[in-house]
């Protein structure tokens, strides 16, 4: 099981600069992202119960910690435990050792002082992979978030809980509670604020603000951020992004470290993501041919991201309106073709 981690925040949220940043994943204008951070600033309450649901590739920390440090004071702790490991040496590192069973109905949970629980009061519990939790240490915590208060093994009193606690998880989270897999009880006190951090392939009209953040924050051989040109912005909110923001910060990464070139072009991005199917022409034929033809998918990949928006398919290729609709003609491009 990775170490639990403790990190006090030992700064303020404005020191730290969440309050003017949002980390890639909460980045940029769509309905979607919008609703996440409302959602995020609601979890920022020091008594807030939140569960973020993420898919693979992107960051759920980085969120946890935004909400941290939004809404907890100076020097408050943030302490992260990744639940996905075995019940006893997790149960006594987040908990510490459970109460003799015919006890345990009788008395609040009692923590241990040294405990991560204990640990982050005043502070945030951000609980990693939630949903892996053991079902003994699922247990114990519902209680605890039914009861809003324990009893301190060192104190030997009753306590407040004292914290923020976040967990997170994927997607299937609702089918592993149907199926019994997670408690239902400890499911409903978590989810009290439910953040769905949207995935890429869900706002395209995003991912050009995101390119660019990451180019900036990788940089490249000459020191200047990495550049795109209007048709590889297009070109890359026009991909699917099975991978999320790692698989996108790959690609980044990869085109920042090129030598020194112009803006990145579509060119440059074909040779580092992987495509439904190859654009190889179906006969071989002249130059002229095999450009039409990547001109021709390319367009109807991006109609088919917009659904047949012709304005915002525009802009993500960098052309008029018009002038899309004259490709299309002149391509051959119909509804019915796009709708895949």
């Amino acid at each position: 099981m990775p170490s639990p981690t403790l990190l006090p925040s030992g700064q303020s949220s404005e020191s730290s600069g969440v309050r003017d940043a949002w980390p890639p994943e909460l980045m940029g204008h769509s309905a979607l992202v919008r609703r996440a951070r409302e959602l995020v600033r609601s979890a920022a309450d020091p008594a807030a119960r939140a569960l973020i649901v993420a898919e693979p590739g992107l960051d759920a920390g980085l969120v946890a910690e935004t909400i941290h440090g939004l809404g907890s004071p100076p020097g408050a702790p943030l302490v992260e435990v990744d639940c996905a490991g075995p019940a006893g040496p997790l149960e006594a590192t987040l908990l510490g050792p459970a109460l003799r069973r015919g006890r345990r109905s009788e008395l609040l949970e009692r923590i241990a002082p040294d405990s991560m629980l204990a640990a982050a009061r005043g502070g945030t519990l951000f609980l990693a992979n939630v949903s892996e939790l053991p079902a003994s240490v699922q247990e114990r915590l519902a209680r605890i978030a039914r009861d809003g208060e324990v009893r301190s093994a060192e104190a030997g009193g009753v306590v407040p809980l004292g914290l923020r606690l976040i967990g997170s998880c994927g997607p299937s989270i609702d089918t592993e509670v149907a199926d019994g897999a997670f408690r239902e009880d400890l499911h409903r006190r978590m989810s009290a604020v439910r953040i769905e951090v949207p995935p890429l392939r869900l706002r395209p009209e995003d991912i050009p603000s995101i390119a660019r953040h990451l180019a900036i924050s990788n940089g490249s051989p000459t020191g200047s951020p990495l550049r795109f040109t209007i048709a590889a912005l297009g070109f890359l909110s026009a991909l699917p992004w099975e991978g999320n923001l790692r698989e996108l910060a790959e690609v980044i990464e990869r085109l920042a470290a090129r030598a020194p070139a112009p803006p990145a072009r579509v060119e440059d991005v074909l040779g580092l993501v992987r495509l439904d199917r190859p654009l190889v022409p179906s006969r071989l034929g002249s130059l002229r041919e095999a450009r039409r033809q990547f001109e021709r998918e390319y367009i109807a990949a991006v109609l088919r991201r917009y659904g047949w928006r012709m304005g915002e398919a525009a802009k993500a290729l960098g052309i008029q309106r018009t002038n899309l609709y004259r490709k299309a003609r002149q391509l051959k491009i119909a509804r019915a073709k796009v709708k895949g």
